[in-house]
């Protein structure tokens, strides 16, 4: 099993695509459909940060497990999902106010936002960002039943491949259309069901079993070389977004992934406070954007900053990181300790 040790590549990597992510939820609700922003962070750059932390999740957990199988992995295991699924939970209920003005503005009974939030609590998630965690959950089940089964990485690989390109398949329109109409019709009965693939089997499964792979291989690809590998899969994210609309699942992420934490693995900083810090500052971010979209949402007619895309992702980004780093510090005093159970 291996030593404990802090990863503060991938403390910043964290930061970086919750900024992402962020930065994706304003452009998708407040920008122009021309903006060039919806292409660059909406549709390309913001697609590495689920892939990055499905992989980062899948590395950092599997790294503390020898083969799932003795009863010590099996209590990381579930320690590890319990802590998932209590944030989901947790998150769920702090977003109710949010979700309660969503019922009022659809203008539907009582019973049929209860029955609408349930479906999507369990298949996806009312809100954006939150889906990723019951998708984190039930993707390192996944992979460690493969573990507990007595499967070889390298099988369980394979099988998160082919999960995830019926996934990338049935989630991106133009391939959709292109399949035979009885596919098509079955594709649709899924749909109506579950919602959406973009969930942890279809998407989360391989990217942490390739966190499983890293986890265990026996040599990591020195630094320049995955930096040239991530330059090199992130331009090809751009031409398939492009060429292909993906907004959502991209193929050429999966590549572009690998070589970002590989990357962010080879970066040997000194022990600082700050890494930690910022770990916890991606994890507030991921987590509580929303409720600052929605805020500038409900006070924009009396917001001074002038209604422009950069006036607009400011008015959202100055109130969140203000309150993110007040968390951060909160949390680090013994009185509000309590606070790191949010993250």
């Amino acid at each position: 099993m291996s030593e404990k040790r802090q990863y503060h590549g991938l403390d910043v990597t964290k930061v970086i695509l919750a900024v992402l992510v962020s930065a994706r939820h304003v452009i998708q609700i407040f920008y122009p459909a021309e903006s060039k922003w919806r292409m660059v962070i909406g549709g390309w750059l913001s697609n590495l940060a689920v892939p990055g932390f499905f992989v980062m999740a899948g590395f950092l957990l599997f790294r503390k497990v020898e083969n799932g199988r003795t009863r010590k992995d099996q209590a990381i295991i579930k320690a590890y999902c319990l802590r998932i699924a209590k944030l989901a939970l947790i998150w769920s209920v702090l977003y109710l106010p949010i979700e309660a003005l969503n019922w009022l503005g659809k203008g539907i009974s009582l019973k049929e936002w209860a029955l609408y939030y349930m479906k999507n609590f369990f298949f996806s998630h009312p809100m954006p960002q939150l889906w990723f965690l019951p998708a984190l959950l039930t993707a390192c089940l996944l992979v460690w039943l493969g573990c507990f089964a007595g499967m070889k990485i390298w099988q369980i690989l394979t099988v998160g491949w082919i999960l995830f390109l019926i996934g990338y398949v049935g989630d991106n329109s133009y391939w959709a259309g292109r399949l035979p109409l009885k596919m098509q019709d079955i594709l649709g009965i899924y749909s109506r069901t579950f919602i959406t693939m973009r969930n942890g089997v279809f998407y989360g499964t391989f990217y942490v079993a390739v966190g499983l792979w890293i986890a265990k291989a026996k040599k990591q690809i020195p630094f320049w070389p995955a930096v040239l590998g991530f330059l090199i899969s992130v331009l090809a994210m751009y031409a398939e977004v492009d060429r292909f609309g993906n907004t959502n699942m991209v193929l050429t992420a999966a590549p572009a992934a690998f070589f970002m934490v590989s990357a962010a693995l080879r970066v040997t900083w000194k022990d600082r406070k700050i890494y930690s810090r910022l770990r916890s500052m991606s994890q507030w971010i991921y987590l509580s954007h929303v409720y600052f979209i929605h805020l500038f949402s409900l006070t924009a007619k009396w917001n001074p900053i002038p209604l422009t895309k950069k006036g607009i992702m400011v008015s959202v980004f100055a109130p969140m990181v203000v309150f993110c780093a007040v968390m951060v510090w909160l949390s680090e005093h013994r009185r509000f300790s309590w606070l790191k159970k949010l993250v």
